[in-house]
């Protein structure tokens, strides 16, 4: 009689905790909220450069030298460009201005899974991208980038606060001088909410368990 007692006390206790297993699985997965940024609810047809720069706050984000243009606009304007190629989802798409250095931020760690990048002007343009959290940095790579079609770069740039972008060389794609600017289109992250909150089984209640992430110092 014990002995059945005990095994179904050992059978009770089995599943309890592969329920928790299973409730802090699904809670890990639903702590990260991925979003791509198509920049396409800008309207940019009455601003007179047909451009608008990217306000801090858009998708709970900072930005610094990146702006928005419209890929139909511009061709119609200026003709054939990365501005026009490097659209991936109709119609927009986000520049670093006069190719000088760009600067994504965010109060909250995020991911940084990937982006579809296009030299504005240059064929073979490099583009440094660099990924930190807080003052160190975890990330850098430099990735090569055409002027007549969008490339899809997979980055993962995990639990970073701050990307910096840098691009330059390359060779002149179209009728003019050498210009470094890049088309950036669906950049693509993943948002770290802070704190985390776990759903754990306890006595077959579920309770919310806080996960407080440390601050850096």
């Amino acid at each position: 009689m014990l002995f059945k007692e005990d095994r179904k006390l050992a059978m009770k206790t089995k599943s309890l905790a592969l329920s928790v297993a299973s409730l802090l699985t699904f809670s890990n997965f639903s702590v990260h909220s991925q979003t791509v940024i198509t920049f396409d609810d800008f309207d940019v047809s009455h601003d007179y450069s047909y451009t608008t720069i990217i306000s801090n706050g858009y998708q709970g984000l900072n930005w610094s030298n990146l702006y928005v243009g419209n890929s139909f606009i511009e061709s119609n304007n200026n003709g054939m460009s990365g501005y026009v190629y490097g659209m991936v989802s109709p119609s927009n798409f986000a520049y670093n201005a006069d190719g000088y250095p760009a600067e994504i931020e965010s109060a909250t760690n995020f991911n940084f899974l990937s982006t579809y990048l296009t030299g504005a002007w240059n064929s073979n343009l490099n583009i440094e991208v660099e990924g930190f959290s807080g003052a160190t940095l975890l990330y850098s790579n430099t990735v090569v980038a055409a002027a007549t079609n969008a490339t899809l770069f997979s980055f993962n740039y995990m639990d970073i606060d701050h990307l910096y972008f840098n691009s330059f060389d390359g060779d002149p794609a179209f009728d003019g001088p050498s210009r470094t600017p890049f088309v950036m289109d669906n950049f693509t992250v993943e948002f770290i909410p802070e704190p985390s909150t776990f759903l754990l089984a306890v006595g077959g209640v579920l309770i919310l368990w806080p996960f407080i992430r440390r601050k850096r110092a």
